[in-house]
């Protein structure tokens, strides 16, 4: 009896073995705000079970039980409960966040682009 309940348990581990993605996470520009938004939105989806922002190589590594959630399934939570750019690294599209239009009023997911410089004279008098 012992030895069934054991090949039993030891088959239910190997079976069960959880799946880790990688995806490429494009537009954190700060390590403090970006990359817990994107670990606590992966974390809400059901069967994650952790995940790993790597914000100077811009990668998340999620590793998760592939019998509660899909690839496809974390790509669609993460793109409608974030504002960044995703892209797994067996594909090569991105897929960008729903929820941002650019004119995001959030500190760490600005666009940085490159302004003019003026003078001082310009920004003395406004033009």
């Amino acid at each position: 009896m012992k030895k069934i309940f054991i090949v039993i348990l030891t088959t239910a581990f190997l079976y069960s073995v959880s799946a880790t993605s990688v995806f490429n996470v494009q537009g954190m520009s700060c390590p403090v705000g970006c990359a817990p938004k994107v670990t606590n939105a992966a974390l809400q989806i059901k069967g994650v079970e952790k995940c790993d922002v790597n914000f100077e190589e811009s990668k998340a590594t999620i590793v998760y039980d592939n019998e509660k959630v899909t690839e496809a399934e974390i790509l669609a939570a993460l793109k409608t409960n974030t504002t960044f750019k995703y892209a797994s690294n067996l594909k090569n599209d991105i897929t960008s966040g729903s929820k941002c239009s650019g004119n995001c009023s959030q500190g760490c997911c600005k666009k940085t682009e490159e302004k003019p410089k003026k003078s001082f004279f310009q920004r003395l008098f406004g033009f």
